[in-house]
């Protein structure tokens, strides 16, 4: 299994309660979108690692644009993580489907 490793910011979608998010970079996200596509409505399943911190949920697509993994509350708290802060993240992808 391939080990993906991305390097980004954390964003913020608008709005209140907007999602935190990492960005795939465009060649990343243009050799997985094909995966997400012959996964839909299924979303691409992948294992997430940051620093000492794991958790599994899926990439996402942001319309036709880049794909990005979301960062969740107890991830951003546990890494003490904030919008704007650069951060590296590794992933596996899974066979198995979410959502």
């Amino acid at each position: 299994m391939k080990k993906y490793k991305v390097t980004g910011k954390i964003k913020r979608f608008p709005g209140k309660g907007g999602w935190f998010y990492v960005e795939l970079n465009k060649k990343m996200s243009e050799v997985l979108r094909p995966l997400v596509k012959n996964r839909w409505p299924a979303l691409l399943a992948a294992s997430f690692t940051l620093n000492q911190t794991s958790w599994k949920s899926s990439i996402m697509p942001i319309k036709e644009g880049p794909l990005f993994i979301a960062l969740p509350a107890k991830i951003r708290k546990c890494e003490q993580l904030e919008e704007g802060q650069k951060v590296n993240i590794e992933f596996l992808l899974s066979d198995n489907r979410i959502f």
